[in-house]
């Protein structure tokens, strides 16, 4: 073989071996030109000049060989023979789920743990799927707690779309239409409609009590043959060769200890599981506490709208959960106060509404009233096959936006699409993928807008810095620019349009106002101190959302 001993002949030699069509005239006389002259200097500058259409003709071979290589997998992609689909079953595994029942089309499927919304509502719609499901709960009695007693517009819709709208039949649901806030501190007001007309095409959303919530949708999916129920608390999962196989469960009515085996187990055993430890590595950090009052409250004056008050002692919220009950959501920051009827009364009572001032202090004095944590748990990734986390048990958020049931339904409606793709759930790999797409869903679909919205307004509403206080002004006032705005940020808190560019650019959209009210509160020569504001005010938005959204991104 030829060797090319110096630059004049490489460049030579790469030019005679081109077809003639593609030896451009630009590139041929730079050529040429080089070899006219002696001087290395002449020859570089010629580079120089030429080397974009060189590196053209580089760069369009590498391109057409990736090109044909592509094109050439993908054809063979098609030819291959389909590959098996996920880990077959073991024998001793199908063995354990095959003794289980006496015959193997009585064995379960799924097991879920816990019979609250998510699972309820998840064994009603699994069981319509032509799917066997066994629920395993501690207490088929009425559950009496505050938590989850707003169904959000885009929830509700959710509800609608699994068919299971029955489920409020009974309860003295309570429509909801908007979001009314006041800032005693700032001297603000928002009203915020998820609807501006009654015949616009926007559902509204409903407020009632949980319990009676809970068992409509137990009676829903009762009805369903293909579910059963069992009343017993799960003690732990059987793992076998680093697999989920089933669960083990004390009976409530013999109190024996027994085992109950299936290709898929649902964990969703509420907020404070005792299975989550076992899964999952993180654990809830408790933001506050939240006490929930239930007052009675005349039918005229029941609320139609969630009615926030922040005032410098306390933040809470009233809406209504029965046809003659009102619920009083009260925030705690910190630990819970000894004495809570007292801070009750102090802290609430004097900014509380005149007309449920009487029915607020009757409430506190027979203390019908409860203490939750309010915990942000951030959702991860749970990869252990033949188990799914899921409810209150993967992902806590702060109650005061009332985006919880919401969030639960559509992770529900999520789950449903992707186990209709996977006929056999004992194939690991598939239900791995499922798993992947859930977590990516989720985020997109609605859980990055109000785990981060729910967080971020219990910051600000709580902080009592004058950053923060000066930000919150800026919140107010730029929802109520206009309808444009008041309904846009309505229907986003209201999961009717939950998209995280909207939400990231409403939030930028804040911070450049706060700057601007910032920068026009300070006369001509104080104008430094404002530029110093501003830079605090743009610290303090960045150390609110970043911590949030990477904890939600990255997880």
């Amino acid at each position: 073989m030829r060797r090319i001993r110096n630059t004049n002949s490489w460049v030579h030699f790469y030019f005679e071996s081109l077809p003639e069509v593609r030896r451009t005239k630009s590139f041929w006389n730079f050529y040429q030109e080089s070899k006219m002259t002696t001087s290395s200097e002449s020859f570089f500058s010629y580079l120089y000049n030429y080397f974009e259409d060189f590196l053209f003709y580089i760069t369009k071979d590498v391109l057409l060989v990736f090109a044909l290589t592509f094109i050439t997998l993908m054809c063979c992609k098609k030819c291959w023979k389909q590959k098996p689909s996920g880990t077959q079953l073991k024998p001793t595994l199908k063995k354990k789920w095959d003794t289980s029942s006496t015959l193997k089309e009585e064995s379960p499927e799924i097991i879920i743990v816990g019979a609250g919304v998510l699972g309820s509502a998840f064994a009603a719609v699994l069981a319509r799927d032509d799917r066997r499901v066994t629920v395993i709960e501690r207490s088929m009695s009425e559950p009496d707690t505050f938590a989850g007693e707003v169904l959000q517009p885009g929830g509700y819709k959710i509800l609608k779309l699994l068919g299971l709208e029955n489920s409020l039949e009974g309860c003295e649901a309570s429509k909801l239409r908007g979001f009314q806030i006041h800032d005693l501190v700032n001297k603000e007001k928002n009203n915020l409609f998820f609807r501006l007309v009654e015949n616009e095409d926007i559902e509204d959303g409903r407020s009632f009590r949980h319990g009676r919530f809970v068992m409509g949708l137990r009676k829903i999916a009762m009805a369903e043959s293909n579910v059963k129920f069992i009343e017993g608390t799960v003690i732990n999962l059987v793992e076998d060769d680093g697999c989920i196989i089933g669960v083990q469960y004390k009976d409530k009515k013999s109190e024996n200890v027994k085992e109950l085996y299936a290709p898929l187990t649902v964990v969703a055993d509420g907020l404070f599981s005792n299975i989550r430890k076992h899964l999952i590595s993180q654990k809830p950090n408790v933001t506050s506490h939240v006490a929930g009052v239930t007052m009675k409250t005349p039918q005229e004056l029941l609320l139609t709208k969630m009615n926030t008050i922040i005032s410098d002692s306390s933040v809470f919220s009233i809406y209504t959960i029965s046809y003659s009950e009102s619920r009083v959501l009260i925030n705690i920051a910190g630990e819970v106060p000894r004495n809570l009827k007292d801070y009750l009364m102090q802290s609430v009572y004097p900014v509380m509404p005149d007309h449920h001032k009487e029915s607020f202090c009757e409430a506190v004095q027979n203390i019908n009233f409860k203490v939750l944590p309010a915990d942000y748990l951030p959702a991860a990734t749970l990869n252990k096959s033949g188990v799914i986390l899921l409810g209150d048990a993967y992902n806590i958020r702060h109650p005061l936006t009332g985006g919880g049931m919401s969030i639960i339904l559509s992770d529900i409606a999520i789950w449903r699409n992707l186990l209709q793709n996977i006929p056999w759930l004992d194939n690991y790999e598939a239900i791995l993928q499922a798993k992947k797409k859930f977590y990516w869903l989720r985020k997109m679909n609605c859980t990055f807008v109000m785990n981060i919205s729910a967080e971020l307004t219990h910051q600000m509403f709580s902080a009592k810095d004058s950053t923060t206080l000066l930000v919150r002004k800026a919140y107010f006032e730029y929802r109520n620019f206009g309808e444009k705005y008041s309904q846009k940020s309505a229907q986003m808190y209201g999961m009717l349009s939950p998209k995280p560019s909207s939400f990231l650019l409403f939030l930028g959209a804040v911070t450049v106002h706060a700057m601007h009210l910032a920068l026009k509160s300070e006369p001509w020569y104080r104008k430094h101190h404002a530029v110093c504001t501003i830079g605090t005010i743009l610290c303090k938005m960045l150390s609110f959302l970043i911590p949030l959204a990477y904890s939600e991104m990255c997880q």
